[in-house]
């Protein structure tokens, strides 16, 4: 069943529809959840509460892309709970990720300040697309759905030294192009 007529069941607030989304994009959910969170259970809770978030929003929401509406739920959710799970550190890989994009990405104080999450979204999304195609596609398996580097050089058949070496030239990239566009001081 396509998107589309997925929506259309939400819309109608046919039941069918969440098993329909189960049945379309729950490995994609533990997928970005389970390489966020390490215990299977939070992983679980994540991906039900994003089905449910589906289910209350949509009325009156009808997004234009449905598997990225639900990513982004699952992963928003991962966070909470990898965020409420940090005094326990249980996945260094994932902290480390966001460490490697603190350096080029402003922190929140100054996004409140000049410009909204969404712009800052648009931008990001700007650059990327004109990076070359194995540069974008590395940057968002690291940052988007937080695969290791090991786990990425195996995907594209690389080294994970080749890995490490296109994420840090797409960061320094990134980077300058957000102090030229304003969104991070020099």
């Amino acid at each position: 069943m396509n998107d589309a007529s997925i929506i259309k069941l939400f819309f109608e607030r046919n039941e069918k529809a969440v098993e329909e989304l189960k049945h379309s994009y729950e490995k994609l959910c533990f997928y970005i959840a389970g390489n966020i969170l390490s215990q299977k259970e939070d992983q679980e809770e994540c991906v039900n509460s994003a089905y449910m978030e589906v289910w209350t929003s949509i009325p009156p929401n009808k997004p234009d892309n449905l598997k990225t509406y639900l990513c982004r739920l699952v992963k928003n959710c991962a966070l909470n709970r990898w965020k409420y799970n940090t005094a326990a550190k249980r996945n260094q890989d994932f902290s480390v990720s966001l460490d490697e994009l603190s350096e080029c990405i402003p922190d929140g104080k100054c996004i409140e300040e000049t410009v909204s999450e969404e712009q800052l979204g648009l931008a990001i999304s700007e650059f990327l697309k004109a990076q070359p195609e194995k540069y974008r596609k590395v940057f968002v398996r690291r940052y988007w759905y937080s695969d290791t580097l090991e786990d990425i050089a195996a995907f594209y058949d690389m080294n994970s030294r080749t890995v490490a070496t296109y994420l840090f030239r797409v960061r320094k990239k990134l980077k300058a192009f957000l102090q030229k566009e304003g969104y991070i001081d020099e």
